[in-house]
């Protein structure tokens, strides 16, 4: 096996495409393996050069502290350094790194790991209806928004406060129209939010000042979700 290493220059999700950038020896190295006639499988792994940001080890830390706190898990719950110890080892483990080179520090760590890292977090706690501290919706980066609020429907937990009982919210353009009948339309492809009651009567007062004040655009409901929900999928 040879290490290469390639600029990504461009990348069409649609037909599944990417364009890579390498020098000249890379691609004559690329030439004889292919030469070979036999098909050749290359292996990608991009780099963040982004550092970890001093909200991003804020949110993660605040995050072990909750589940600290919660006392929910086994012998490692005993001190918030075990807590944290024992999560680093989970994402090491599941995301094949070696033992210690995951770190939140500014100097190691880096953006995509430590974003890994916070959803494995909110995903614990979610699972184990762990209350937390700071709002999710506060402190995610942008494009971590969308998991949270497909995980909120599915553990039934309002996306903006994590409280819990709360509704499945169709948002305006996937609402149930007066004179159909909820449980036999077809919710597939409708989109909706998860909220508390208080949140519920919050967004009704003016739902896309609620979206953009919170941040959210809402999920578009799949047979997950509509299972969950024991809504129609047909």
């Amino acid at each position: 096996m040879t290490e290469l290493f390639a600029k990504l220059n461009k990348v069409d999700p649609n037909k599944g495409l990417i364009t890579l950038q390498l020098s000249t020896d890379d691609i004559h190295t690329l030439e004889k393996y292919h030469a070979s006639g036999q098909q050749q499988v290359v292996s990608l792994i991009a780099s963040d050069e982004n550092g970890v940001s001093a909200q991003q080890r804020k949110f993660a830390f605040a995050l072990l502290h909750d589940i600290w706190w919660s006392q929910v898990g086994g012998l490692w719950i005993e001190t918030p350094e075990t807590v944290k110890q024992h999560f680093y080892a989970m994402y090491e483990y599941y995301n094949s790194l070696d033992f210690g080179e995951f770190s939140l520090s500014a100097a190691k760590g880096n953006k995509t790991d430590t974003n890994q890292f916070i959803n494995m977090l909110l995903d614990y706690a979610a699972i184990h209806d762990i209350s937390l501290s700071v709002k999710p919706l506060n402190e995610l980066e942008p494009q971590e928004i969308a998991r949270w609020e497909y995980r909120c429907l599915m553990e039934k937990m309002c996306v903006v406060c994590g409280k819990k009982p709360s509704d499945l919210h169709h948002l305006e353009g996937s609402r149930v129209g007066v004179g159909n009948n909820r449980d036999k339309i077809n919710h597939i492809g409708r989109k909706a939010v998860q909220l508390c009651r208080i949140h519920h009567q919050e967004c009704h007062q003016g739902e896309k000042e609620f979206l953009s004040k919170h941040h959210i655009t809402g999920i578009k409901i799949d047979e997950r979700i509509a299972e969950k929900h024991g809504l129609n999928k047909w």
